[in-house]
């Protein structure tokens, strides 16, 4: 049987045992609308599966990457449309009544609605159409959106396939579609380069109603620009600016349509094979609930008791988003490689029973994930972190150079650095990993070198990089602030890229130590030393340097209000990223002068930043002393633990939690840089009390405990011996108030324990960690020396 197969097998038969400790469903809890007023494109999920292919929802505004999609605030729907992900969107549907405007663009078609008859779960989204008094009710399956439109009485209705019409950030250049049957149609469109996706990329789909459509039609822009209905004789239409629609008259009152869209980014076939591979029948209350299911399934390797029910909201909420990343590989394995000059079709492995054995991922990158996803899919998700990593190295295998982002089958340079090497090294560290350890280190070694990913600084793609500055890291031992005049790319900040690329190198030398590379250990180990030539000892912060050496004058720590970033600084200030030391927190405590200085310094941040909820306006993060908006902060809350004062890690990690991770409404929760789950994994993590400096990446990997928000917690997942199985670490703890945040005492596996850290090995192992909880800091617990 298919290994998949098999999980997922285990993990239905484990459901049942496991809610006892929660008597609430998870897929119930997980509330899709929060924060969603000012989201991204990838942002919503409604009717979807855990990384499926589709992500099938409302759209009310299109033209970015950000303020694009499903916004809480709009009051119109423009379409409904199968694939939102940051670079990659396709296949938009409308049902209307009367006459058919499809040609005259979205905004013809568009509905208002309500929220007051608006149903939004995981797995199924229902919404009431004012206009056109339609009711539209949405799900999913991996590769396969189904609709259901209940109508009014009406002489004529149209469902409107709009396939040239842009959607989020990306526009089309071509498109087709057909007449198949009176039950059935096809077709694509080619989507047009964007910014961040330099080459274009094909989405193909095949729509099958169960009851046939009275007739086909379409529309194309001709050569005077001016839009026109036409009746192809042919049942087929294609060009740079065309849609279809099917028609039906005479509907009856209360008359139901039922649709399915299979998708495909290799061919209609494909599109048309994942279709009756997985939804062959018809019965769409199946559909969702099989889709609440396998939600259950995935957010049920965290369960809780106790708290109050918005924290148990926000939990569940925040492990939905750990799930919104892609996979774009069809049933048998198939995906597309845009990476050459023309298009491959490629395949995946397959096992025994002729089955993929692992998908191939789209979405953003992993720039921060060190903080968050990295440790989350090392403790409880390991198979899907194996999946991020095989397809950057199928970038490495397929064009020779390991990706950092995947959209639409092309290489995607964003942000900064090799930020796939971090999660490479936590599941070598952790043991977790299942795919080639020497291809990895291969393909991550050749990027810490010029020439390699590194020198491309955000979205680069020049023929010849050198936006990255890797010359100069190699032979100076930083990138100078002459970055900012070199190449073609975004994000040039040397001080930054110094910083996170001395990470990187140190995970390159666990890496190496590993593979018994003790040469290469020792050259990465020297180089993620690095941080310290832009640390300027005399102020005490990380300060940009010219070529020459000397400091950049007029360095202040932050900037003025409403800049992006302070310069030698990447969407952040020098006030945090100076603590941008993972591999070596006890090298910067000495740098600032001991413990107590780093103590003090470090609260001051927090105590400057509480007004502002520990978050900075998104693009403004110059201004910022704590950014917990975006990603080169995240871990700043927990560095008081490392400094000898973990009762100051439980107290801000906890404020920080509830400040700016909190809320459950429409308008708070997040506050902006999600990143397909990166602050969902941080929250979760806060939430249960655990957390890694360093990413789960080292020669004996550590974990360190926080105060959880939680009086139980069962964390369920595979098992090191054998990932068919499961294992459970269990987390109780005593408080009497809820107030409660500091820990006085903890027994792990029946042992007293007095560090702040525990290994990974013994989390993964399984077994309990016991806390008792009181009012006041107990300071003599969990020193770390």
């Amino acid at each position: 049987m298919n290994r998949l197969k098999i999980l997922l097998i285990l993990s239905v038969m484990a459901v049942p045992h496991l809610r006892s400790v929660s008597q609430e469903r998870p897929s119930d809890l997980a509330n899709p609308l929060i924060d969603t007023h000012k989201s991204r494109y990838d942002y919503f999920i409604s009717a979807a599966l855990p990384f499926g292919m589709v992500s099938l929802s409302p759209d009310m505004k299109h033209g970015e990457m950000w303020n694009s999609g499903y916004l809480y605030d709009e009051k119109y729907i423009l379409n409904f449309s199968h694939v939102h992900n940051g670079q990659t969107a396709g296949i938009p549907v409308m049902p209307v009544v009367g006459e058919c405007k499809g040609y005259l663009g979205l905004e013809a078609s568009k509905s208002e609605f309500s929220h007051d008859k608006e149903v939004v779960k995981v797995g199924y989204h229902k919404v009431f159409l004012e206009d056109s008094q339609i009711t539209a009710e949405l799900t999913a399956t991996c590769r396969v959106g189904m609709h259901r439109y209940t109508f009014p009485a009406a002489d004529t209705a149209h469902i409107i396939f709009d396939l040239s019409a842009a959607l989020g950030a990306t526009k089309t250049s071509y498109a087709y579609a057909r007449k198949i049957s009176s039950n059935e149609i096809e077709g694509y469109s080619l989507l047009s380069p964007t910014f961040r996706r330099k080459k274009p990329y094909l989405i193909f789909f095949v729509a099958q109603f169960d009851k046939p459509f009275d007739s086909f039609n379409g529309w194309e822009k001709n050569k005077e620009g001016i839009r026109k209905i036409i009746r192809p004789e042919e049942n087929l239409i294609s060009g740079d600016t065309i849609g279809a629609y099917v028609t039906y008259r005479g509907l009856k009152n209360n008359e139901q349509i039922c649709i399915k869209v299979g998708i495909s980014f290799v061919s209609t076939e494909n599109a048309r094979m994942n279709l009756s591979s997985e939804l062959p029948h018809w019965n769409f209350d199946k559909v969702v609930k099989d889709a609440a299911e396998a939600w259950d399934n995935y957010l049920s390797r965290v369960l809780v008791e106790g708290g109050t029910r918005e924290q148990r909201i926000k939990l569940y909420t925040d492990l939905m988003h750990t799930a919104s990343k892609r996979i774009s590989d069809d049933v048998d394995g198939s995906y597309m490689d845009w990476t050459g000059m023309y298009p491959v079709a490629r395949k995946l492995p397959l096992g025994s029973d002729n089955k993929p054995t692992r998908h191939f991922i789209e979405g953003d990158g992993l720039w921060g994930g060190q903080w968050n996803l990295n440790i989350f899919w090392t403790l409880l998700y390991p198979e899907y972190g194996n999946w991020m990593v095989e397809t950057f190295l199928d970038y490495y295998r397929n064009a020779g150079t390991m990706a950092r982002c995947s959209w639409g089958g092309n290489y995607s340079y964003v942000m900064v650095g090799d930020h796939t090497t971090p999660l490479i090294a936590a599941l070598l560290s952790s043991k977790r990993a299942t795919f080639d350890p020497v291809s990895a280190y291969t393909g991550a070694r050749k990027n810490a070198f010029p020439g390699g990913i590194r020198d491309r600084a955000g979205y680069e793609a020049g023929p010849h990089p050198s936006g990255g500055g890797m010359d100069w890291y190699v032979e100076k031992g930083y990138v100078p602030i002459e970055i900012r005049e070199r190449g073609e790319g975004f994000h040039r900040e040397g001080a930054a890229m110094t910083l996170e690329y001395a990470y990187q190198d140190w995970c390159l030398a666990q890496m190496a130590g590993i593979l018994k590379k003790s040469e290469d250990r020792k050259l990465f180990i020297q180089r993620s030393e690095n941080w310290r030539n832009v640390f300027d000892p005399a102020i005490g912060w990380s300060r940009p340097r010219h070529v020459s050496g000397e400091w950049l004058k007029d360095f202040t720590p932050v900037v003025e209000k409403g800049k992006f970033n302070s310069p030698g600084f990447i969407e952040g200030s020098s006030a945090t990223y100076t603590f941008y030391v993972p591999q070596n927190m006890e090298g910067l405590i000495q740098e600032m002068g001991g413990n107590k200085k780093f103590i003090e310094k470090l609260e001051s941040n927090f105590l400057k930043a509480k007004d502002f909820r520990f978050i900075a306006p998104h693009g403004e993060h110059g201004s910022a002393w704590v950014d917990y908006e975006n990603q080169p902060s995240l871990a700043m809350a927990h560095l008081f633990s490392h400094a000898g004062a973990p009762w100051k890690t439980q107290y801000w990690v906890r404020e920080v939690k509830e400040k700016a991770f909190g809320g459950v409404d429409p308008y708070s929760g997040y506050n902006g840089d999600e990143d397909q789950g990166m602050l969902g994994a941080l929250g979760v993590l806060m939430a249960i009390g655990l957390f890694d400096l360093h990413g789960c990446v080292g020669e004996f990997p550590e974990l360190e405990i926080t105060s959880p928000l939680f009086d139980k917690i069962v964390l369920r997942f595979p098992s090191l011996a054998d990932p068919l199985q499961n294992t459970l670490f269990r987390i109780s703890v005593k408080k009497k108030n809820p107030a409660d945040i500091y820990i006085q005492h903890a027994i792990l596996n029946g042992i007293k324990w007095s560090r702040f850290q525990f290994p990974v090995s013994d989390f993964l192992n399984g077994g309990e960690l016991e806390l008792e909880l009181g009012p006041y800091p107990n300071k003599k617990w969990g020193k770390p020396f």
